[in-house]
């Protein structure tokens, strides 16, 4: 499935950039989600034109129907990578997972554009989910959490960058 997801965020494009890097960030998001556990910093750096990040997610809902037999909500977890270009304001972003490395594949796009002050986050890629009988319900599941979470995520940094001195 092809996607694009765009959120605004009420902070200024370099706010955003800098608190992509910042464990402090990540810390704050706690458990604003209900299907998310609060996500984990791995690494984050930034230098000469580049961030590079690598968060933890781990799904904390309950699967049912066809797709509890084949998949156990304790083993999905994943970490997305992303590559973020400071100059050209783009980057790209990969979805890694922990476990059934071989059922999900995600790739994408990352790009941020200011906006009266105000960032304009679009990610933009492909999902594919490889299971039997359920791939396309668990697409569609997979991305509804995915945007949901984007969501929560861009309130959260506009709260973040709000308590940020300048």
């Amino acid at each position: 499935m092809q996607f694009t997801v765009t959120e605004q965020i009420a902070a200024r494009r370099h706010d955003v950039v800098r608190a992509l890097a910042d464990p402090g960030y990540y810390a704050s998001l706690g458990d604003a989600s209900m299907s998310v556990r609060a996500p984990e910093l791995l690494s984050a750096s930034a230098e000469a034109g580049s961030v590079q990040v690598r968060v933890r997610y781990a799904f904390a809902g309950t699967i049912t129907g066809p797709a509890a037999l084949v998949v156990d909500a304790d083993k999905l977890s994943w970490v997305i990578e992303t590559d973020y270009d400071t100059t050209t304001h783009a980057g790209t972003l990969v979805v890694v997972p922990d476990h059934y490395q071989g059922m999900l594949r995600c790739r994408g796009t990352l790009a941020l554009t200011e906006s009266g002050g105000a960032t304009v986050e679009t990610v933009a890629g492909r999902l594919e989910v490889k299971v039997p009988l359920v791939s396309g319900a668990a697409e569609k599941a997979i991305f509804g959490g995915f945007t949901r979470q984007l969501g929560l995520e861009a309130t959260a940094m506009a709260a973040w960058c709000a308590r940020q001195p300048e």
